[in-house]
Parts: structure tokens; C-alpha cells; sequence
């Protein structure tokens, strides 16, 4: 069972560029950006972790099967005008969303 939390004093990450999309070799993440509709949140989340771990999303897992998507999706597309980052274990990934629109991705342990 994967380890969800909800977390709304943590920092929000930093833009790597013009567009906040990329990897990060201060954090060694990678940054991803969801703008706006929930689809949005659910695409960004996998499409960032089939990078991360060197995939086609289509070979991931389902999202579905480590956190309800729609449930996700409405809690970081609903707070925008209040800070919330909600972190996941996705595929051996850390991943955090951000109701600012960001996606961070910490790589699976080697």
C-alpha cells in the first residue's frame, strides 16, 4: 500500500525555467506543470514518471491503482487560492502535487 499524505506548509518548488519543466540537478527531481482541468493533473503525474523512470506511460502502472485520480485531481484544482502539496508513491517515484500547478518527481531509490 502505497504512502499518501497531504501537505500544506511544505515549500513550493522552485521554477526551473520559463515553462518549469525539466530536470533539476540541484534536487535531482524532475518538473512537471498541470494547467488547470483535472485530466491535466492526472497526464502531467505520468507523463513525468514514465520520464523519470525511462518508459512509455502506457507501460506504468494505472494511477488509479495507487490513489483515486478524481479525487486528486479536484483536491489540488479546487485549492488554488490555498497552498496544498499532496505527495504520493508512484511507480518507486516520490511524487508531490501542487495546487500551484506543479509536479515534482523524486527518482525510485537505486
Amino acid at each position: 500500500m502505497s504512502e499518501n499524505t497531504a501537505h500544506s506548509d511544505l515549500p513550493a518548488a522552485r521554477p526551473l525555467g520559463e515553462d518549469s519543466s525539466g530536470y533539476d540537478p540541484i534536487t535531482e527531481t524532475y518538473h512537471s506543470r498541470f494547467d488547470g482541468g483535472p485530466s491535466t493533473v492526472v497526464v502531467a503525474i505520468v507523463e513525468a514518471v514514465a520520464a523519470v523512470t525511462n518508459r512509455e506511460p502506457d507501460a506504468l502502472s494505472p494511477l488509479y491503482d495507487t490513489v483515486d485520480p478524481e479525487a486528486l485531481a479536484d483536491l489540488v484544482t479546487s485549492a488554488r487560492g490555498h497552498p496544498i502539496d499532496v505527495s504520493i508513491s508512484y511507480e518507486g517515484c516520490q511524487v508531490t502535487v501542487s495546487s500551484d500547478g506543479g509536479v515534482v518527481v523524486e527518482p525510485p531509490e537505486n
